[in-house]
């Protein structure tokens, strides 16, 4: 039995002294921005001091708030006579990020439409492809007001959800951005201020 001895220290104390509420974190107000690639008002991330100039965030997300998904690379796995793997693999993969949009912002628009607006705001569309580059950064505050920021960069929106009109809800656009490494970076996926050590 454990010494409980106030002033002593135990051989188990490891396994209950290791937690530490302060490293948990919530994030709990954000803001998701989207710029063109190639947009010359737009200047990387480089930490949590990042600011976005003039451009504005697409506002309201959904409660689910925003998702970043790791999506793993083809798997390639060669079995001996007697069934021991003598050879494993997998190829890089790639990084998803998903979020619902509720307000009808242009930007907002552009991505889920895959097209940009016309000169009415209105969208001329002859096919559903979404082929436009986009820089996403997604910034947040956590309870004790620490900055986290994550940088997609050259991303292509990979999935859209219905557009739904329904009396008893707003008007949602659910999307999907696959990160692509980017140009000179080779790098697909920047994230800042997200350790707490």
């Amino acid at each position: 039995m454990a010494d409980t001895t106030p002033g002593t220290t135990s051989s188990t104390d490891y396994i209950t002294n290791g937690n530490d509420a302060g490293n948990v974190r919530v994030v709990k107000q954000g803001a998701v921005f989207l710029y063109h690639t190639g947009d010359e008002s737009f200047k990387a991330p480089t930490g949590t001091d990042w600011t976005p100039g003039s451009a504005k965030p697409i506002g309201y997300f959904s409660e689910d708030g925003f998702t970043l998904h790791p999506e793993p690379g083809d798997e390639n796995e060669i079995k001996g006579h007697n069934g021991d793997t003598v050879y494993y693999d997998r190829s890089g993969g790639y990084w998803t990020a998903q979020v619902v949009g509720l307000e009808c912002r242009k930007t907002v628009l552009e991505a889920y439409f895959g097209a940009a607006a016309n000169k009415t705001g209105g969208f001329d569309l002859s096919d559903a492809a979404t082929t436009t580059a986009w820089e996403v950064v997604v910034v947040g505050m956590d309870q004790n007001d620490k900055p986290l920021l994550i940088h997609l960069e050259n991303a292509v929106v990979s999935d859209r959800g219905d557009m739904q009109g329904l009396y008893t809800d707003t008007l949602k656009f659910d999307l999907t951005f696959r990160a692509r490494n980017g140009s000179g970076t080779h790098k697909m996926v920047h994230v800042y201020g997200l350790s707490t050590e």
